[in-house]
């Protein structure tokens, strides 16, 4: 993708994002996703002064500590939807045996986001498709390891891995 489509999409994303959230506010109809992702949008009241100016603010205006809100919502809302869906099936089982350790729910599904974020900056740096065994075997490593009491936020580019012999997986 070149950079003039990165950005018209970035700015058709935005503006969608604006649209959908400014259709709620007024009571209109949305969709299940739309509907979800309005439901992200509200858990993060962080961003709330944005919503409404998504397609008018720089990348700078934009991003809150490193994250973008609108990538973090949209993977939010991608976790809700997998879960609704029902596929893959072990998200919802994660998430909620990450809640019988003592999450919340809005952090459980952090957790998962994050793996889904890995997993996104994955298939566009190495240009393959959605790796759905492995997405799942992380996110049930997740549940297996416990979970860490810790605040986590997603949003933000993964940094690669370390292998034990010093390689970048």
């Amino acid at each position: 993708m070149n950079d003039l489509d990165h950005d018209q999409l970035k700015s058709l994303t935005r503006q969608r994002t604006r649209l959908v959230w400014q259709t709620a506010q007024l009571g209109g109809s949305l969709s299940d996703e739309d509907a979800r992702l309005v439901q992200a949008m509200r858990e993060h009241s962080e961003y709330a002064d944005l919503w409404d100016h998504l397609d008018e603010l720089s990348d700078e205006q934009i991003e809150r500590d490193g994250t973008n809100p609108v990538a973090h919502v949209t993977i939010h809302a991608t976790i809700e939807a997998q879960i609704a869906d029902g596929e893959p099936k072990e998200t919802g089982e994660t998430v909620e045996a990450l809640m019988r350790q003592g999450l919340s729910r809005h952090e459980a599904i952090h957790r998962v986001g994050i793996v889904l974020t890995e997993e996104i900056f994955h298939i566009l740096k190495d240009k393959r498709p959605f790796d759905k065994a492995g997405f799942v075997r992380q996110i049930k490593q997740l549940a297996e390891s416990g979970a860490p009491r810790t605040a986590t936020h997603f949003g933000k580019a993964p940094r690669p891995r370390r292998r034990a012999k010093g390689k970048f997986r």
